[in-house]
């Protein structure tokens, strides 16, 4: 394990120099997420029994190494078509115009009003009183814990994700103000905040995660176009640990929220099951099946959430099935059920798979930053690539990539650009 560590510090070095130094470069998003978990697994190497198979170090390091380098041919090839575009002079922030702000307030009585209207449905559809009971029902159900059946309306899941649309604009205008006007909006501050809690309504955390990740991507953004620095890369490296030391409270927390029973878990074990058993369970796949496991749907693993809507598209029959992810328990300690993303390819599509998508990735993602840069001050590339980056950071841990660009991330971009519309347009009396 030690070995694999020092491989991916090596590589995030790499991937943060080829990059310019910026911190939120697909790269190094990818190369730190992993570097962490690696990093988690080494300390828990003998609790888990773990015995790194070569198989596993060479599909992680590998495919570390192919999302650098595609990254950096991406990037290249941009540089060379925008005809040089770093020499060019930089254009000064653009900020906000006051008046954003304002309107934000009927932003959030619409929040509001959409958060009493899901707490009803919640109750309603599950026919439990308890919102916290109600809700860990719906996980349940929908992870496939329990038999149940849940009639949501189709409305439901729309009226969500407008709320985290909003929410994360909204955070993007709330941190500027913080950052570059040095002023609290406290109406800005609900929009975020309803905006982040609102997926924990189904008890989805990961998506709240992603939110997160995504504001601090942000952030990064504002920060970087108010100072040409790189020295000063340190001081938000110890900000965003404690960020990260503070979230790691709350998350646990978070499980009691949405009704999960945490009276016999331990903070360590806790976090190292998030954060690092990850690689533990990648290398016991790896260790004891053969792949790629031969289904009737091609690709079920890796693109769960895309094809169902492609079936409704192109009109072919999907039949019902649930993910093969199986919770681990290693030498007498649950390990989870997740195995970075790299499982799910594996599954699917063997090492051929981990070759072909990682340069879907890392193309995707460098493509997108690289627009997201181009932008001055707020643009809507910036949300769509904190959403990608955020995905791509917790490539550790799941397949988010391909499980969150679906459908609802569509819907996501078009409530952005209809928010703006509205929001950013100057009135006559602007």
């Amino acid at each position: 394990m030690i070995f694999l560590t020092l491989s991916l510090v090596l590589l995030t070095l790499l991937a943060y120099y080829l990059n310019n130094r910026s911190l939120v470069s697909p790269s190094i998003l990818f190369c730190g997420g992993m570097t962490i978990a690696s990093f988690i697994a080494w300390i828990n190497q003998i609790t888990w029994n773990l015995e790194l198979d070569i198989r596993t170090f060479l599909v992680i390091t590998l495919g570390a190494l192919e999302f650098i380098i595609v990254g950096y041919v991406i990037n290249f090839i941009f540089n060379t078509i925008s005809n040089g575009t770093r020499t060019q002079k930089k254009v000064p922030y653009k900020v906000i115009p006051e008046f954003v702000d304002k309107r934000f307030t009927s932003i959030l009585f619409i929040q509001l009003v959409i958060l009493c209207l899901a707490i009803f449905t919640i109750r309603r559809a599950t026919g439990i009183s308890n919102l916290m009971s109600a809700i860990n029902y719906i996980n349940y159900v929908q992870n496939g814990f329990i038999k149940g059946q849940i009639n949501l309306p189709g409305y439901f899941g729309l009226i969500l994700l407008f709320n985290s649309s909003a929410g994360m604009m909204a955070g993007y205008v709330f941190l500027e103000n913080i950052i570059v006007k040095r002023k609290f909006n406290l109406v800005l501050f609900f929009n975020l905040l309803l905006g982040l809690a609102t997926p924990l309504l189904t008890g989805a955390r990961g998506d709240s995660i992603v939110f997160l990740i995504a504001l601090t991507i942000l952030g990064y953004f504002i920060v970087k176009e108010q100072h040409n620095w790189n020295s000063a890369n340190t001081k938000y490296v110890v900000l965003g640990i404690i960020g990260a030391i503070l979230f790691v409270f709350v998350f646990e927390w978070s499980a009691s929220l949405v009704g999960r029973n945490m009276e016999n878990s331990n903070l360590g074990e806790y976090i190292s099951t998030y954060m690092g058993a990850e690689i533990a369970n990648l290398n016991e796949f790896i260790k004891n099946r053969s792949f790629p496991i031969k289904e009737e749907i091609f690709g079920q693993q890796t693109f769960v959430t895309i094809l169902p809507t492609l079936s409704r598209v192109f009109r072919f029959a999907l039949p019902d099935y649930k993910l093969d992810i199986p919770f681990q328990i290693l030498n007498g300690h649950n390990t989870g059920n997740v195995a970075t993303m790299f499982y799910s390819w594996l599954y699917d599509f063997g090492y051929m798979g981990i070759g072909i998508l990682t340069i879907v990735v890392s193309g995707v993602g460098e493509v997108c930053y690289k627009f997201a840069k181009q932008s001055n001050g707020f643009g809507i590339m910036k949300l769509v690539y904190s959403y990608i980056g955020a995905l791509i950071a917790l490539s550790f841990f799941s397949n988010r990539f391909f499980e969150n660009l679906n459908v609802n991330f569509l819907y996501m971009i078009i409530s952005w650009i209809v928010l703006k519309y509205i929001l950013f347009r100057r009135g006559k009396n602007a």
